[in-house]
């Protein structure tokens, strides 16, 4: 049995930022993206209690102690565990049953991981894509143009710097030619 005081180890798996505040109002924790903080067992126990906090634990942290996780009566699968360099693994040079296995056992917050992985490094595997945009109902394929559009536009928007010629031309090397008398000024004349 755990006691209230052992420190856990607590991942946040998440791409964002992810806080909680536990009802005595003195215990906020903020994590960071991919940040690990060791709590006490007894604040993970009110967080699971909280409204919310159990989806918290389940999609967004990751408790990386076995005991904890049986004394809160979560049963996890190994897709629980998985950090982001895990489910990239999977998702370039996994086969298609491992992937299958994650999209039907990972919680949601890996699956939102592998989607903007998906997204962002442009999986090469189009059934992959095909199953991720099934699970998510995110089109995988049209978000991947989209962000090529974006990166285009942003491209041709960038300001161009002047061009400066890195040799003189030989006409440009003579003087300036300059005027010696004064151009007669031309009359318009309008005829009706």
């Amino acid at each position: 049995m755990i006691k209230d005081d052992t420190l856990v180890s607590v991942r946040n798996r998440d791409n964002g930022s992810v806080s909680y505040m536990l009802d005595n109002g003195r215990d906020y924790r903020l994590y960071e993206p991919g940040e690990v903080k060791k709590i006490p067992f007894s604040e993970l126990k009110m967080l699971s209690y909280k409204y919310g906090g159990k989806v918290l634990l389940e999609d967004c942290l990751v408790i990386e102690d076995k005991e904890a996780l049986d004394a809160l009566n979560m049963t996890v699968e190994p897709e629980y565990f998985y950090t982001k360099e895990q489910i990239r693994d999977i998702l370039f040079n996994g086969s298609i049953d491992a992937f299958a296995d994650f999209l039907d056992f990972a919680p949601e917050g890996a699956i939102d991981i592998a989607k903007d992985l998906a997204v962002k490094e442009q999986v090469p595997d189009t059934r992959k894509r095909k199953m991720l945009s099934e699970k998510t109902g995110l089109n995988i394929d049209n978000a991947i143009k989209v962000n090529e559009i974006m990166d285009a536009e942003d491209e041709s928007t960038e300001e161009a710097t002047p061009k400066q010629r890195r040799v003189q031309l030989e006409e440009n090397k003579s003087e300036t030619k300059t005027r010696r008398t004064e151009a007669p000024a031309q009359k318009i004349v309008i005829k009706k």
